[in-house]
């Protein structure tokens, strides 16, 4: 390849051991891009030139005709010059003449045939010119030119629209320069390891080491990652299929790290994870294969010699009881668990996303009623997937108006001996289902991405029944996690009740403790949120959750909601007595209302009055109604009295956005 004879010469650093490059070399280099950047082109005018004889426009077809045949004869030229080695200026005005019969075949369409959709073959131009251009200089005026063309298109046709395809085109001017500067470092890497000889085999194959070594393990913890582990099930999976080789599949998820990782720091959480990852590999041994999925979900593929339940949940149990011991996190010490979801692989019929489908299952429902614990996938959750996955697939071909309603159960003040408002819950009565219990819907909705809209349907029903009511009754109303993490979604609450027209002061959203786990920072954004456009806030099922006193002191609540499960072993067991007298105490010293809810009984609701508590919900006075019996209930006069047994079990459906 010939040295250029006048090109710049600066050197380019080539990194420590190697040789330095010039400029001029890194333009040379673009021979071989030019080279099939000339056939692309000359393609191009090739069929536009036989799609334009075929169906010629009406007016000054001869021009276009004329046009495109210069670019395609420009392009076969070049293409015919870059068969010899050339300089850095040459391949400098070779590249320009492509780019130039390019850009003028554009500009003279758009002059005569004017099309704002056209408009963006000009900010396309840019980066393809970015591309095939050697150097920085041409990169630059054929940018320029672009852009420069497309303001006097827009000016002279649509100047209506010149702001839009202002940034537009300046959009189109940063992907060049972009493309210019990965394009050039790719060809500056070229040259490096050319020149860089003493370096040539050695270096690649530590490199190629190295970058193995990076794509198949993860950073922190140095197990296999994600992209490992599923090369790793594919191979398990390729020999069940073909020897009849079973094996187990754990998926673990870590409980009550997020709150670690708030409390202590992230240096904290990752050590942590780091421990987790130590104890999951003395437990799989030589024989299998831990993985870090990513944030604190792990996996791990190990031999099913024997498929017995027994035999597999014992590694599920070595497992849970390794990730409850205490972690030492340097300055710290703390307690956590991992829930657990086995499943054994001896189907060779079903599929990695079969596999991994059912494993997720097991891990879900061991987060949800057995957290800390381990699942074995089985038939009992076979069933409950499908129902799942018919649940969903309701959800989706659901009319949310139609298919959906409200409940309101009354919230009593036992100092005023009145309702003072209504808790709403959300009902599902489907066409294809029949009733669906919201502890069943509600997760579904958020699982599928729904519960924006259904949050939006419910709130709309619920503010519309509370117009009718007397002014001095208050609605509260929970919404889920989805609800608060996303701003978007807390936009069109807040919307909603504005538009309403009903006081902000008369309306209580509740937040339940898990809502929070995800994301602390943005929950307490949006309860700020909605504590600031007037408002008040319920903390919901105080007592089940991790019960961070930061909550009451970070967050603009004003309201304890104490979970039933406390109220109904009240009678029974001393613990509960103890903590709801505890969370009573608490609320009053705080200076936070405090609602019990689950009150079903003469006998729990003498204790509570004796405890001091004011406000209550349950049974005892009133099931969950029908808006209809709203006004009608209120009429009536106040008697605390347990509901029918009848009553109590079909009703007995807990509330749920959130």
């Amino acid at each position: 390849m010939m040295r250029p004879d006048s090109q710049d010469q600066s050197e380019t650093p080539a990194g420590p051991g190697g040789l330095p490059v010039r400029n001029g070399e890194i333009t040379i280099a673009y021979q071989p891009i030019l080279r099939g950047a000339a056939i692309a082109v000359m393609g191009y005018f090739l069929f536009d030139l036989v799609t334009r004889l075929a169906f010629p426009v009406p007016t000054h077809p001869e021009v276009m005709l004329l046009a495109v045949l210069a670019g395609a004869l420009s392009a076969i030229g070049v293409r015919a010059y870059l068969r010899s080695d050339r300089s850095a200026a040459q391949l400098e005005v070779a590249g320009s003449i492509l780019c130039l019969s390019l850009f003028l075949n554009s500009n003279l369409q758009q002059t005569l045939y004017f099309s704002d959709e056209n408009l963006l073959y000009s900010v396309l131009m840019m980066p393809i010119f970015a591309a095939i251009l050697p150097s920085r200089r041409t990169i630059s005026v054929a940018i320029m030119m672009c852009f420069a063309s497309l303001v006097w298109l827009v000016q002279t046709n649509i100047p209506e629209r010149m702001s839009d395809y202002f940034w537009i085109g300046q959009s189109g001017v940063a992907a060049g320069i972009a493309i210019a500067l990965i394009l050039r470092n790719a060809v500056l890497n070229s040259v490096k390891a050319r020149l860089d000889a003493i370096r040539d085999r050695e270096t690649a194959e530590i490199l190629a080491a190295e970058a193995r070594h990076l794509a198949e393990c993860d950073a922190l913890t140095r197990l296999p990652n994600r992209r490992s582990f599923f090369l790793e099930l594919e191979s398990r999976l390729a020999r069940l299929r073909s020897h009849g080789e079973p094996f187990v599949l754990g998926l673990v998820d870590l409980d009550g790290f997020k709150p670690v990782n708030d409390t202590y720091g992230h240096a904290a959480g990752d050590e942590m994870l780091k421990s987790v990852a130590r104890r999951l590999t003395g437990i799989a041994g030589d024989s299998a294969m831990p993985a870090r999925l990513g944030g604190d979900e792990f996996a791990l593929i190990a031999p099913a010699p024997c498929t017995r339940t027994e035999t597999v949940l014992q590694l599920g149990h070595r497992i849970e009881a390794r990730l409850s011991e205490p972690y030492d996190l340097g300055e710290y010490t703390c307690k956590g668990s991992g829930s657990v979801g086995l499943l054994v692989c001896d189907d060779p019929v079903l599929s990695t996303h079969d596999i991994m489908e059912r494993a997720d299952h097991a891990l879900y429902f061991a987060k949800r009623a057995l957290q800390g614990k381990a699942v074995l996938f089985n038939a009992a959750l076979e069933h409950e997937m499908t129902a799942s996955s018919q649940i969903d697939k309701a959800l989706r071909r659901c009319d949310y108006a139609a298919e959906f309603t409200v409940k309101f159960q009354p919230q009593y003040d036992l100092v005023k001996a009145k309702i003072v408002g209504f808790e709403a819950l959300a009902r599902w009565e489907s066409p294809e289902l029949g009733t669906v219990s919201p502890d069943v819907f509600i997760p579904a909705a958020e699982r599928a991405g729904l519960i924006r809209p259904l949050t939006q349907v419910l709130l709309s029903k619920a503010l519309a029944e509370m117009a009718r009511w007397p002014d001095d009754l208050m609605l509260s109303f929970n919404l889920s996690a989805h609800d608060l993490m996303s701003p978007q979604a807390m936009d069109s609450v807040l919307d909603t009740v504005t538009a309403s027209g009903m006081t902000a002061s008369r309306i209580e959203f509740e937040i339940t403790e898990t809502a929070m786990m995800s994301d602390f920072n943005q929950a307490r954004h949006a309860i700020n949120r909605i504590s600031q456009a007037g408002h008040s806030v319920a903390l919901d099922d105080f007592g089940v959750g991790y019960s961070s006193l930061q909550y009451l002191q970070q967050l603009p609540v004003s309201k304890l909601k104490i979970d039933r499960s406390f109220v109904s072993a009240m009678l029974t067991d001393s613990s509960s007595f103890k903590i709801v007298r505890t969370m009573l105490s608490l609320s009053q010293t705080l200076d936070l209302g405090c609602v019990i809810e689950g009150v079903e009984t003469e006998a729990q609701m003498h204790i509570l009055r004796t405890l001091g508590a004011r406000h209550v919900q349950g049974y005892l006075i009133g099931a969950p109604m029908a808006a209809a019996d709203v006004l009608p209930r209120l009429s009536e006069p106040t008697e605390l009295r347990p509901s029918a047994p009848e009553s109590l079990a079909s009703e007995r459906m807990r509330t749920a956005l959130g």
